[in-house]
């Protein structure tokens, strides 16, 4: 039985060579050393090679053993070098295991989901096939990893892309409205600008409209993780504004950054020899960079710091919570979108929508009659980015109205 705290997270990118397996490795690696229970899990199944990265040079077992009963899920399960973590294998290029069929994919994302620990990491493949975006969704706290090359850029958002409307294809699978809608974009002239998540409501709601309600709820709910890896320095941290505002823009996907890691000869050392890194050594650059990551992975990207405490010993929030910014251009013109928490006095959080300094725009809503003095920080954050894209959804559908307003 799986643990009732129990956490997914999956790794993916779309592009090879990013330092995908080797980042499952090492945040396993970090949480266990945090004393947390964790199973990695190599779900490239066409080229698994996780067991590399964390000195073990010839699983005895593999995931195919447990499936077909030829040992139990405890013997499978291989331990490391790392007490407390533990590897679940793909490798041995088992003919047919890189493209299984439906029903097999399915009962292997089910065996992962009920695997028992609290952490299960989840190495994914290069590439967007259904297969490995489904892997990928198993999470709704999936997590991107990209380095700062151009190609890897490109692929990183059609990623992100993909998988959100490969999750709504199956959420929704046999909604006609739904299938229309994906079939149109698909089939849309590649040459022509890219469609946008309101043209697809739109586009939804000329033919359900309570339909089109449930998808942006899934869009909602969606919130990848994004990890930038091999960088030169802390400059290419602009991958992640570009990648956030591109996936803000057209997807209405809101990604959560959560590190950067910079080359490191500490990292090169240690894949050539198939060692394990070093998170003691103070001198490994990366090794720190890796360790602060896991931390804002804990706590779920909305900050970097300390890793995140129960509810029970979080300090009651007396000051109110960070505001959220954003800025679009419509037609020339440039609108400026601000959502503040007045905290426990106001007891409310607002909406503004500026234009050439003028307030054009203004939402406001109560706390819930259930945030009390016990509530964290996360819920009101939460509260927060809910209202704030909402506000954007309804200024780029209204936007001539919007801009007729402001002038």
């Amino acid at each position: 039985m799986k643990a009732s705290s129990q956490k997914i997270w999956t790794f993916g990118g779309g592009k090879g060579g990013v330092g995908k397996s080797f980042l499952t490795a090492s945040t396993g690696m970090v949480l266990a050393k945090m004393g947390k229970s964790v199973i990695a899990v190599d779900a490239d199944l066409g080229s698994a090679n996780l067991h590399t990265y964390l000195g073990i040079k010839n699983p005895g077992h593999t995931l195919l053993d447990i499936l077909e009963e030829r040992v139990s899920v405890e013997e499978g399960l291989l331990a490391t070098p790392v007490p407390g973590l533990r590897l679940l294998s793909c490798a041995g290029d088992i003919l047919g295991m890189a493209d299984p069929e439906s029903g097999q994919k399915e009962r292997i994302i089910k065996f992962i989901s009920d695997l028992n620990a609290d952490y299960i990491l989840v190495d994914l493949g290069a590439g967007t096939s259904y297969n490995v975006l489904d892997f990928f969704n198993m999470s709704d706290e999936g997590i991107v990893i990209v380095s700062p090359d151009p190609a890897s850029m490109q692929n990183a958002y059609a990623f992100i892309k993909t998988s959100i409307y490969r999750r709504i294809q199956r959420k929704f699978a046999g909604q006609e409205a739904v299938a229309a809608a994906i079939g149109h974009f698909r089939d849309a002239d590649e040459s022509s600008r890219p469609r946008t998540m309101m043209e697809f409501y739109d586009l939804l709601c000329t033919n359900d409209p309570s339909v089109a309600e449930s998808v942006a709820e899934v869009v909602d709910s969606y919130r990848p993780l994004l990890i930038i890896n091999m960088a030169s320095s802390e400059q290419d941290q602009r991958v992640a504004e570009i990648l956030q505002s591109a996936s803000k823009r057209f997807l209405n996907v809101d990604i959560r950054f959560c590190g950067i890691i910079i080359s490191d000869q500490t990292v090169r050392r240690a894949v050539q020899r198939m060692e394990l890194l070093d998170f003691d050594d103070a001198q490994a650059a990366a090794a720190q960079q890796i360790r602060k990551t896991v931390q804002c992975l804990l706590n779920c990207g909305v900050a970097e710091g300390p890793v995140a405490r129960s509810s029970a010993e979080r300090p009651i929030p007396k000051t109110p919570t960070m505001g959220i910014t954003d800025k679009l251009d419509f037609l020339g013109r440039q609108f400026h979108i601000q959502t503040e928490d007045l905290g426990f006095t106001g007891r409310s959080i607002t909406t503004q929508v500026f234009c050439e300094g003028k307030v054009i725009f203004s939402s406001k809503r109560e706390y819930p009659s259930s945030v009390n003095g016990k509530s964290d920080r996360n819920l009101i954050t939460e509260m927060m980015r809910q209202q704030h894209f909402n506000v954007i959804r309804e200024l780029e559908s209204k936007k001539s109205q919007m801009l007729g307003t402001g002038s």
